[in-house]
């Protein structure tokens, strides 16, 4: 770990490790050479970003994680975990409320009728946002 700190790579072996779940790799990574390291971090973060079911789909933009779950398609379970994921308070509630107000149609961009649906809850601005930015048709 210490030759792979030196060289600017101790938070790469630690992800590559994390991703990989086993610690057994240690003598592997550490001598490794530093873009073949580098490489394997990229590659399995890769292969969990995109890993994803039919409703749900993974994204990673510079560190971060969002996960977009279609409106339409998604469990309720799905929905519930991705706005938990995206600090959603409530995320149980709010998942049932998105699939009661199903289909939701492409040609509301704005999501102006789940919008006016769960106004009538006192939803809090920030919540509201949140749930839309999780969402996909």
């Amino acid at each position: 770990m210490r030759i792979l700190q030196s060289l600017g790579l101790g938070a790469v072996a630690v992800v590559a490790l994390a991703a990989c779940g086993s610690s057994d790799k240690t003598a592997a990574t550490a001598t490794a050479s530093p873009a073949t390291t580098a490489s394997s971090a990229t590659t399995r973060a890769a292969g969990v970003a995109t890993t994803a079911s039919a409703s749900t789909t993974r994204s990673t933009t510079a560190g971060a994680t969002s996960t977009k779950v279609n409106a339409n398609s998604a469990s309720r379970a799905e929905l519930q975990a991705a706005f938990e994921a995206a600090g959603v308070t409530n995320a149980a509630q709010w998942a049932r409320e998105v699939e009661e107000y199903r289909p939701y149609t492409a040609d509301d961009p704005t999501w102006g009728r789940l919008r006016k649906e769960l106004a009538k809850y006192n939803i809090a601005s920030d919540v509201l946002e949140k749930i839309i930015a999780t969402l996909a048709l």
